[in-house]
């Protein structure tokens, strides 16, 4: 079985000012465009660069994951990373 990576890059989110939409709308399309089995592994951070790094390394090294699927962000701004 498959695993793919969802990261969301997101200050407000994992603060938890807002549910995060974008993330679960990647695992809705891929539930839709994909025939083999899969699962995923979700990962929530905020727009920092280790944990940016710390959470695309753990699904890479460690979960293995076939692709990493990353997003966030509304636009340019000054903390994006």
């Amino acid at each position: 079985m498959l695993t793919l990576g969802i990261v969301t890059i997101s200050d407000r989110a994992s603060s938890g000012v807002y549910d995060d939409r974008s993330g679960p709308a990647i695992r809705d399309v891929c539930s839709r465009w994909l025939a083999t089995p899969w699962t995923d592994a979700y990962r929530l951070v905020p727009d920092e660069q280790p944990a940016i790094e710390a959470a695309l390394r753990e699904l890479a090294d460690e979960v293995r994951c076939s692709l990493i699927v990353t997003t966030g962000g509304t636009g340019p701004a000054p903390r994006d990373v």
